[in-house]
């Protein structure tokens, strides 16, 4: 069985901030497939035959107590991470095996269950804003004039997210690859090659 975890808050407080992008991926995902999710006590979850979409309810600090439960009720063989990303600038994406938890506290948690080997993850962009804290900013509402960039992007994300559940990781890292290689506006949207995922420089 494949979990695919979103990261965010719960509560419609958290609903549009920067910080609840892997929510609005699966969320997205679930609705352009006509899914629901279902409530359990530490997460929302959606059963596919072979996946399981999972929405921690913890806070995002305490992601890792879901990811726990979920590991002991269903036989997990792959972990994949939607998450966002401050270091880098918004909208880009990147695709990974591992990496470090670059101090977002929902991977830091997750980290505390299963090392970062284990834990396939996409990366989605929100940049920095030096005006602000990163507490601050992170659970800051994302304007209407950003998410015009962010949707094309959650929408990739989405296809991807398509072919790792019909498929596996590498086919997934595969059509990344095809993408940005075949896709004109890849580069003007930051997305890079797996081949160049090597370190954890921008973690």
């Amino acid at each position: 069985m494949k979990l695919i975890i979103g990261l965010g808050n719960p509560t419609n407080e958290y609903r549009n901030t920067r910080h609840n992008i892997g929510f609005v991926c699966l969320d997205r995902w679930a609705a352009k497939h006509g899914n629901s999710f279902s409530r359990d006590k530490l997460y929302d979850y959606l059963c596919l035959k072979d996946t399981v979409l999972l929405k921690p309810t913890t806070y995002m600090n305490c992601s890792g107590e879901a990811l726990k439960v979920a590991l002991s009720k269903w036989k997990v063989t792959e972990t994949l991470v939607i998450h966002d990303d401050l270091e880098l600038e918004p909208t880009v994406l990147r695709i990974r095996q591992g990496g470090g938890d670059g101090g977002h506290n929902g991977m830091k948690s997750l980290f505390t269950v299963l090392p970062p080997s284990d834990l396939k993850r996409i990366r989605i962009g929100i940049g920095r804003n030096p005006e602000l804290s990163v507490s601050d900013y992170v659970l800051s509402e994302i304007p209407a004039s950003e998410w015009e960039l962010f949707n094309p992007i959650l929408d990739i994300a989405g296809k991807f997210v398509d072919t790792y559940i019909k498929y596996d990781f590498d086919s997934m890292l595969n059509d990344y690859s095809t993408w940005k290689k075949s896709y004109s506006g890849a580069k003007r949207a930051g997305i890079i090659s797996p081949k160049e995922e090597s370190n954890d420089e921008g973690l």
